[in-house]
C-alpha cells in the first residue's frame, strides 16, 4: 500500500513538472501585438471606426497596455494582444453587420416605394 502511494506521488509530480508550471505560457507578446495591430487595421478598413467605435477603442487600449508590458511580462503582453485581436475581430463583424442592416433597410425602402398592385 505504501509503495502505491509513493508511485502515485511520483506520477503526480512528474505530471506537474512536465506541464511547465501552474499557468501555461501565453506566447510571444510582440507577435501577438503585431497581429492585433493588423486586425485593427482590417477592422478600420471595414468601417469599424464609425460603426463599432467603442469595441475598436477597446482593442486599441489592449494594444497600448500590452506594449507597456512588453519586456517586463511578455505573457501578459501576449494576453492583451489576444484580447485586442478578439475585440478587433468583433468590431469588424459588427461593422459588417451594421452595414448589411443599413443596406437591407435601404432595399426595403426602395421596395416599399414601388407602386402597389400589378401592372398598370
Amino acid at each position: 500500500m505504501r509503495n502505491m502511494r509513493v508511485f502515485a506521488l511520483a506520477l503526480f509530480s512528474a505530471g506537474c513538472a512536465s506541464a511547465g508550471g501552474v499557468f501555461p505560457e501565453a506566447g510571444d507578446g510582440a507577435s501577438a501585438l503585431a497581429n492585433a495591430e493588423r486586425q485593427i487595421a482590417a477592422a478600420q478598413q471595414a468601417g469599424a471606426d464609425s460603426l463599432a467605435a467603442e469595441v475598436l477603442n477597446s482593442a486599441r487600449q489592449h494594444v497600448a497596455v500590452g506594449k507597456t508590458m512588453q519586456g517586463r511580462d511578455d505573457d501578459r503582453a501576449a494576453m492583451h494582444g489576444r484580447q485586442a485581436v478578439a475585440d478587433a475581430t468583433y468590431a469588424r463583424a459588427l461593422a459588417a453587420r451594421t452595414a448589411a442592416e443599413r443596406q437591407q433597410a435601404a432595399a426595403a425602402a426602395s421596395l416599399n416605394a414601388l407602386p402597389r398592385g400589378g401592372t398598370e
